[in-house]
């Protein structure tokens, strides 16, 4: 584009044309809907016929729907059924499902809302004087169950999408808006798109009416505004917290939806920045300070929307903390979730939701919530008054961007794994390239080559954004350990159930007091029994000392009963934890000098412990501190 266009293009004049058209497009579109939608008065008053057939004849002289079980222009859709639930569209484009309830005439009329008068004339109920005077309800249930066996076997939860972005199988971006879906450059009618059906719910957000060009672009002012804030990363963070935007407005869409954490003191903005998320999303965000997991689950039901969660803090009830992050967890990857229902049958859960946090002194994360998620800290606030620059065109801000996102929509494979591969030479593994490759992705798409110029970010090359956000300076990282690691750390770290001098040990205090030749081997081995662990001699495993690590022992699991590695009646997971450990530090067996007939070792993993012979993984102590793990 050349110098005289973009100016020309970004004449007042000119911009305020494209909105009236986006406008009067978006208008246009919805009467189009509406008027293709069955209409309560089309149906003829009791007694009259429709195009021409009498009350009750659909069947002789009609025509029939592709179940061959309704009229054609039935207004209730049959989907399917499952066990006793039979399934339909209502007139309200919402699933009704039977249930165990009776389908008396008020559950029909319900069905049929506003569309009575069809029950009227396709099931008449006749007066002695052959005048109709309602309908026979049986016969309706006869029909509508025959019609839903002949659609056959259907589930709501693996079929049935609500408001927000989805993914077709053929990777095609469907935009549920409520009242309508944008598909293809367009809005359409909410129903069935290939094998899903999106169903009616309340208004969303809905695109921009027209594509909207570099100078329209309200990434730019967002993201210069983004830089008013005082991010403890600068343009680094403002890009994340962007690319959030564009993964809250995808969220069902994306095969990965990472969350973002705002963190910051009084004074630092941190109101005011979730104040303009919640702007620019609208009715896309539900927000609340105060939520439980099975709170947010149904009132989600089968939408995509993104969610925030204001004031979360380490004084709040940490076992819901922990179910609220282990939501956002499972919202990443759109994992199921199964609860027993009150039917006794398995109900499934599923969230496929963008999520964002706020507060000044959150709850410990869970370094699996940490992998998914990305840290803005925020100091105070920069500017000499604290004020933050305000949206110029708070109302549009959110459909344009949703129009960028989507006109964009098919280069984001391409744009998300060259984010990937900068990534990965940084050092990041599959989650890490996950996690922050789709925040760029997103932010680079609303932003487009041309916004990213003009805000003098890179975006030919992209290796300074895998340098800024390296693995190993990222906090959101610097917790991240080995699983493997990480049991070996509790079990070295937690207190063993012995006083030892008035003071309970661990086993790194009893290791350390060895190699520091304060305590000599014999009682060091006695004061390690007591946690059931055993202190091998130099040489049995290493050039050092040893531990022997029992698969199973009441104590070491009594031990850890804390944490995610103990257990009951002996049982944990530490063993399986440990055993993916690297070889030269973790060892599954001792050398017996013996030889197999293919010339390797025999090993015996069977050591005393405490007493008794019992199997065991062995830790290398000479080799774990050379690690400096």
């Amino acid at each position: 584009m050349t110098g005289s266009e973009k100016d020309t293009n970004g004449f007042p004049q000119e911009r305020g044309k494209r909105r009236v058209a986006a406008v009067t497009g978006a208008a246009k579109a919805r009467l189009e809907i509406s008027s293709q939608r069955f209409s309560p008065t089309q149906w003829p008053i009791k007694g009259m016929p429709y195009q021409g057939v009498d009350p009750g004849k659909w069947r002789e002289e009609g025509d029939v729907d592709d179940t061959g079980c309704l009229p054609e222009d039935c207004p209730v859709y049959p989907l399917g059924f499952d066990g006793e639930n039979y399934y339909y569209i209502d007139t309200k484009g919402q699933v009704f499902c039977t249930g165990d309830k009776a389908m008396g005439v008020e559950r029909l009329q319900k069905l049929f809302s506003r569309h009575e008068d069809f029950l009227c004339w396709a099931w008449p109920a006749f007066s002695k004087k052959k005048e109709v005077v309602g309908f026979k309800a049986e016969e309706v249930r006869r029909d509508l169950f025959a019609a839903a066996h002949e659609k056959g076997g259907w589930q709501p939860n693996e079929l049935v999408r609500g408001r927000g972005a989805w993914r077709t199988d053929d990777d095609r971006l469907v935009l549920h808006c409520g009242e309508y879906l944008w598909m293809d450059g367009r809005l359409r009618d909410t129903g069935e798109v290939g094998a899903y059906f999106y169903m009616r719910r309340p208004g969303g957000m809905v695109p921009w009416d027209q594509p909207v060009p570099h100078e329209d672009n309200p990434a730019m002012e967002i993201f210069r505004m983004l830089r008013t804030w005082n991010m403890e990363r600068g343009n680094v963070d403002a890009m994340l917290t962007l690319g959030w935007l564009g993964v809250a407005m995808l969220g069902g869409a994306l095969e990965w939806r990472p969350s973002i954490f705002v963190v910051g003191e009084a004074g630092s903005g941190k109101s005011e920045l979730i104040r303009l998320l919640k702007i620019i999303l609208g009715r896309g965000l539900v927000s609340t300070t105060n939520a439980t997991e099975a709170g947010l689950y149904q009132y989600l039901g089968y939408d995509s929307l993104s969610i925030w969660i204001d004031e979360i803090e380490d004084e709040d009830d940490p076992a819901q903390s922990a179910k609220v992050y282990k939501m956002a967890r499972d919202a990443a990857s759109g994992s199921v979730r199964i609860r027993g229902g009150a039917d006794h049958k398995g109900v499934e859960f599923m969230a496929r939701s963008a999520f964002g946090f706020s507060g000044i002194n959150p709850p410990p994360i869970p370094v699996a919530n940490l992998t998914r998620l990305a840290i803005i800290q925020l100091g105070q606030l920069i500017s000499k008054d604290g004020i933050v620059p305000k949206l110029s065109e708070p109302e549009t801000t959110g459909p344009r961007l949703l129009r960028r996102l989507a006109d964009q929509w098919t280069d984001f494979p391409k744009i998300y794994e060259q984010y990937r591969t900068v990534l990965r030479v940084a050092g990041h593994d599959s989650r890490g390239q996950n996690t922050f490759g789709t925040f760029l992705a997103c932010a680079h798409l609303l932003l487009g080559d041309d916004g990213l110029e003009d805000l003098e970010l890179p975006f030919e090359r992209l290796d300074f954004w895998g340098s800024a956000l390296a693995a190993d300076i990222v906090p959101e990282l610097q917790d991240k350990e080995a699983t493997w690691l990480e049991c070996l750390n509790v079990i070295r770290t937690t207190p063993i159930d012995n006083y030892s001098h008035g003071q309970r040990q661990t086993v790194a205090q009893i290791i350390e007091e060895l190699k520091l030749a304060q305590i000599e081997e014999g009682p060091a081995r006695s004061r390690l029994a007591n946690a059931d662990i055993g202190l091998l001699g130099k040489g049995m495993v290493g050039e050092g000392y040893g531990l022997a690590i029992p698969n199973k022992s009441p104590v070491l699991a009594r031990m850890l009963s804390k944490s995610k590695f103990g257990g009951e009646s002996g049982s944990g997971s530490w063993a399986w934890a440990l055993r993916r450990g690297p070889p030269n530090i973790i060892k599954k067996g001792l050398a017996t000098g013996k030889h197999r007939a293919d010339g390797t070792d025999v090993l015996d993993n069977r050591v005393s412990v405490a007493g008794r012979q019992v199997r065991c993984i062995f830790i290398s102590l000479h080799d774990l501190m050379k690690s400096g793990a």
